[in-house]
Order: structure tokens, then sequence, then C-alpha cells
């Protein structure tokens, strides 16, 4: 008797030894495949989060941006082709941006243009400002008919204060008068100009007669 059932025995310890393998190997692949969509998971969370970061709230074509004072006077006026606002550091870039600065005692408004541009909201680390770069050109219209231009490469102006500054080569045209300089600092509700110059660049004024 003890002889016949010794080969069952081991057979059905043979068995439970296959099943045991099997299921440890089950487990094995079932955390592995845990494990590898977890990282999968994280991976694809790292690549995207900068994006999630980056991502703009705000598109706005062919629009503007009208600022008036407390006596109902308009201010100014930020225009673009198209505004793209990025929450997480309130900036907001600009294409073909325009900015109009009014002020009651001149004739007419600066107009200011360029090619790029972005504003910077304010904060209690920076005044709210128009950054602008790529060929920007100034002009206001004189009473007497003509223009006052200056050109350069890089323009932040702040609307509330109707001030501009350049830190790049500015040249400013009034009438027959031609100015160059280094930089430019303009308080523009005055119409006054402060040039300066540098190592490589001296404040040269040409003045052309006419004939």
């Amino acid at each position: 008797m003890s002889r016949t059932q010794s080969p069952m025995i081991e057979s059905l310890r043979q068995n439970r030894t296959l099943r045991s393998r099997a299921l440890m190997g089950l487990l094995a692949v079932f955390i592995a495949s845990v494990l590898l969509n977890r990282t999968v998971d994280l991976d694809h969370q790292v690549e995207e989060a900068p994006a999630l970061l980056n991502e703009p709230d705000l598109f706005m074509t062919h629009a503007s941006i009208s600022q008036i004072n407390e006596e109902g006077n308009l201010t100014s006026k930020i225009s673009a082709d198209r505004f793209t606002h990025y929450p997480l550091t309130d900036v907001t870039t600009l294409e073909l941006p325009r900015v109009a600065l009014y002020t009651p005692n001149l004739t007419g408004p600066w107009t200011i243009s360029s090619t790029k541009g972005r504003l910077l909201g304010v904060s209690v680390y920076r005044k709210q400002s128009v950054e602008l770069w790529s060929a920007v050109r100034a002009e206001k219209s004189n009473p007497d008919g003509s223009k006052t231009t200056f050109i350069t490469d890089a323009l932040n102006v702040y609307p509330s204060e109707n001030l501009a500054e350049s830190d790049t080569p500015v040249t400013i045209f009034t009438g027959n008068t031609q100015t160059k300089a280094a930089n430019l600092r303009a308080n523009l509700d005055q119409d006054t100009f402060l040039f300066n110059s540098n190592a490589t660049q001296r404040v040269v004024t040409t003045i052309q007669f006419q004939p």
C-alpha cells in the first residue's frame, strides 16, 4: 500500500512545486509590468511638466489695450497683430506691436512700432513696461508740420510715465537736424531727450542747411 502511494505522493509534490513556480513567475511578471508602467508614467510627467508650466492662457489677434487716467482721458494704447499671455511670469509676447502715447500738451501722440515685443505686467519687482526690439521706430508730428523721428534696435517704454529708454545706438531726426548717440532717455510728454556717448559712439549732431 505504501509502495503504491509513494509515486502518487511524489507526483503531487512535483505538481505542487510546478504550480508554485508558475505562480511565482506570474507574480514576478505582474510586479515588473506595474513598475514599468509607473516608470513610463513618471517619465511622461517629467517630460510634460515644463510644457504645462509654459502653457499660455490667453491669445488675442489684431487687438489693442487702452489706458485711461482718472480724468477719463486716453493716455496710451498698445496694439499688436497677436498677443500671447504666459501666466507663470505674467509676460505677454507681442507680434508687430504698436504703442501710442497721448499727452494733453502735445499736438499729436507718439507712435512707436517694432517687429517684436513683450508686455511686462506690474509687480513689486518691476514697473509695467513694453519692451520693443527689431526695427524700432518712434514718431510724432510737430505744430509746424514737421516730424520728430528716432530709430533704434531696442527700446523700453513705460506708458504710465511717458518715458522711453534705449541702451542701443539711436538716431533721431528733427526737421533738418540728425543726432546719433550710444543710448537714449526720452521724456516723451515734454519732448526732452538725454543722449549719452560711450567708447565707440559719441553724440554727433548734423545740421542740413537748405540751399
